[in-house]
């Protein structure tokens, strides 16, 4: 396995840890704030789920294709938008300015791994003979 996708998963593994103590303190409230549930949710799907599918497709994917990894720098350049996207979105959510930016990476990140992935399972042209 790549060093990103592993970092991926390692992130994703984080994430769900993180989020299910979240849970747990969320079931001993009788209420809890509405900014709690955001980071629950938002740890969970961006945090678990997606960074999973993350570490998972960029190992799986490329192989299925027979194809390597298109572009390993855009890979890695997504996992740091990705995380600092996550990150700041469910830190900064009050200030609604900021939290915007922070959506805006992790779209980004969406976007920089769909293009990686579409990008490596392009089969290569066959050499003229």
């Amino acid at each position: 396995m790549s060093p990103l996708s592993k970092n991926f998963v390692r992130a994703s593994l984080i994430y769900f840890f993180i989020a299910a103590i979240l849970g747990i303190i969320m079931v001993s409230m009788r209420s809890y704030p509405a900014q709690l549930l955001f980071v629950h949710v938002h740890l969970n799907l961006l945090g678990w789920m997606s960074m999973m599918i993350y570490g998972v497709g960029y190992h799986i994917l490329p192989r299925f294709s027979g194809t390597p990894l298109a572009y390993p720098k855009i890979g890695t350049l997504q996992f740091y938008l990705a995380n600092i996207g996550l990150v700041g979105l469910v830190c900064f959510r009050p200030i609604h300015p900021v939290a915007e930016i922070f959506a805006g990476l992790v779209v980004i990140s969406v976007g920089l791994f769909i293009f990686n992935i579409w990008m490596s399972m392009i089969p290569p042209k066959p050499e003229p003979e």
